[in-house]
C-alpha cells in the first residue's frame, strides 16, 4: 500500500510538507518526501496518514474487536475481564490486557458489574503475589487493582504494596483504579504507576505534586465519568505537573462506542493545550503504556489509519484502517 502526498501524524508531530509512505509486507519501508512507485499500484492519494490509535483502557467483552478496529483503534490495553477472555486472541486487535481486577474479597467490582470473573478476589499479600504470579505467566501485560471504598471492601495497603512488589519483580506495570483523593493517596504510597482512570474528586495540590514528582501515568477516561468539571481540572493539573497521560476511553460504558472518540480526543486537546498532544496521548503515549509501538516509522508495523480529509477531530469518524504484520 502506498500512501502518496500525505499529511503525517508520525505519533508525535505533524510533518512538515507531504510525505510518500510505502506499506510492504505488513511493515513500514519508506517514508519520503518525493514521489516513489507502488509495486502493485494499489493506494490512496491525498489525506491525512495516522498511526493506528490505541485506547489504553477498555473492557472489549462489552464490544467486539472487528467495530473497535474498523472505528481507527488497532490496539488496546483491557484493563478487565475473566481470565479465560483475557488470555485469548481477539484479532484483529493487537491485544494487551490485565486480566482480571485484583480486588478484596467481595470488593468492586465483583458486586456490580464485574460480578462474572472480572475481579480476582484476595485476602492478604501472601494471595495477592500468587495472584500477580499466575496473571503475568497467563500474559498479562499490567496489573490492575481496585481502590474504591464506595463499593465494597478495599485492599489493605500492605497487600497493595505486595502486589506492586510482585509485579515490578516481573518487570510489570501496576494500574489502580482510584477515583478519590484517599484512594489515591493510597495507590501512591503503596507503589502504583498508573491511575487507571482521571480521579473524579478533585485532588489537594500536594498529591497533584506527589503524582507528578513520581511519573504516574494518568489514563484519560473523562467521558465514561460524566466529563465533570473537577476530573477534568485534575487532569490538567496532573499534566502541568509531568504526568504522562494516555487516551483511553473505559469502553464497556454506557454511551462509549468502539473506535476513536472524538470528544475524549477535544478534551485531551484542550486540557494538553494543542491538536498534536492530544493525538500523541491516543498513539506513540498509549502505545508505549500498552507496549505497542504506535509511530509511523521505517521499520514499524504498518498499523495505520488514513483519513481523506482532516480538518477536525470529527473528522477522524471516517477513517479506512489498515493491519501490519
Amino acid at each position: 500500500m502506498l500512501f502518496s502526498d500525505v499529511q503525517v501524524f508520525d505519533g508525535n508531530r505533524f510533518c512538515e510538507g507531504p510525505r510518500w509512505v510505502l506499506a510492504l509486507d505488513g511493515k513500514i519501508t519508506s517514508i519520503e518526501t518525493a514521489p516513489i512507485a507502488s509495486p502493485d499500484g494499489e493506494g490512496r492519494t491525498g489525506g491525512t496518514l495516522f498511526p493506528g490509535f490505541v485506547d489504553a483502557h477498555v473492557h472489549l467483552s462489552f464490544s467486539d474487536a472487528a467495530s473497535v478496529v474498523a472505528g481507527g483503534v488497532t490496539a488496546v490495553l483491557d484493563l478487565g475481564e475473566p481470565e479465560a477472555y483475557a488470555f485469548s486472541p481477539h484479532a484483529p486487535l493487537r491485544w494487551r490486557t490485565a486480566g482480571p481486577i485484583i480486588t478484596a474479597p467481595g470488593g468492586y467490582p465483583t458486586r456490580s458489574w464485574g460480578a462474572k470473573g472480572y475481579g480476582l478476589e484476595v485476602a492478604g499479600p501472601h494471595e495477592a503475589t500468587d495472584a500477580v504470579a499466575r496473571l503475568i505467566d497467563h500474559g498479562a501485560a499490567m496489573i490492575k487493582i481496585a481502590i474504591e471504598p464506595s463499593a465494597g471492601p478495599v485492599l489493605d495497603p500492605a497487600t497493595i504494596a505486595a502486589i506492586a512488589a510482585a509485579a515490578h519483580a516481573r518487570g510489570s506495570n501496576v494500574a489502580a483504579h482510584a477515583l478519590g483523593t484517599d484512594a489515591v493517596r493510597t495507590a501512591l504510597s503503596s507503589g502504583v504507576d498508573v491511575l487507571a482512570h482521571t480521579p473524579v474528586e478533585r485532588l489537594p495540590d500536594d498529591l497533584v505534586g506527589a503524582l507528578g514528582s513520581a511519573g504516574v501515568t494518568i489514563i484519560s477516561t473523562v467521558r465514561a465519568f460524566g466529563a465533570k468539571s473537577s476530573t477534568i481540572a485534575n487532569l490538567r493539573a496532573l499534566a502541568d505537573v509531568g504526568c504522562p497521560v494516555a487516551y483511553g476511553t473505559d469502553l464497556g460504558n454506557d454511551g462509549i462506542r468502539p473506535g476513536i472518540d472524538t470528544a475524549e480526543l477535544e478534551i485531551l486537546e484542550e486540557v494538553l493545550g494543542g491538536r498534536e498532544p492530544a493525538l500523541a496521548a491516543a498513539t506513540s503515549v498509549a502505545g508505549t503504556l500498552a507496549g505497542v509501538d504506535a509511530r509511523i516509522a521505517e521499520g514499524v508495523a504498518a498499523d495505520l489509519v488514513w483519513c481523506p480529509s482532516f480538518a477536525s477531530f470529527a473528522d477522524l469518524g471516517r477513517v479506512e484502517v489498515w493491519m501490519g504484520a
